[in-house]
């Protein structure tokens, strides 16, 4: 599902003041690439990972430079719950993003049960992305480790 952004639809107060990176996890390349380009028109960073397997790896490797994650729900192979597992066990403060185009009813409770996890449907605007970046990234979350780790991804 690709969705369609306008750069100029990014309101004034969207663009960063400092540079933030964002890890993009979305296994539609088309759609990661579209995600990607607006997130640098509006200031960020942008690192990119095909599936969930490659996002614990990018992160594992550049956690200190990745202030939050945009991840797709519905991917093969480790899904967007599993690497939200993952993530959430190494960096219970990381702000996530959660996207999907097919499963809202499921994106929504855990954007309802996870704080410091937010929810956008697909398709959404560029300004609905920033929006939502802008509020996870506000949000102050604890910083201890969950105590039981995830089952890693195959």
């Amino acid at each position: 599902m690709l969705a369609f952004f306008s750069a100029d639809a990014l309101p004034s107060e969207a663009k960063t003041t400092r540079a933030e990176t964002i890890l993009v996890v979305d296994d539609e390349e088309s759609f990661r690439h579209g995600v990607v380009r607006q997130l640098r028109a509006a200031g960020f960073h942008a690192i990119e990972a095909r599936d969930g397997a490659e996002a614990i790896r990018i992160y594992a490797e550049r956690s200190k430079e990745i202030s939050a994650v945009l991840l797709d729900l519905v991917m093969p192979n480790t899904s967007g719950s599993e690497t939200l597992a993952m993530l959430r066990y190494y960096a219970p403060a990381l702000p996530i993003v959660v996207i999907s185009g097919y499963s809202a009813p499921a994106a929504q409770s855990l954007k309802e049960s996870e704080r410091g996890v937010g929810f956008l449907g697909k398709p959404f605007t560029a300004s609905q992305l920033i929006t939502e970046l802008r509020r996870v990234i506000g949000e102050h979350l604890p910083l201890g480790r969950h105590a039981t780790p995830p089952r890693p991804p195959c």
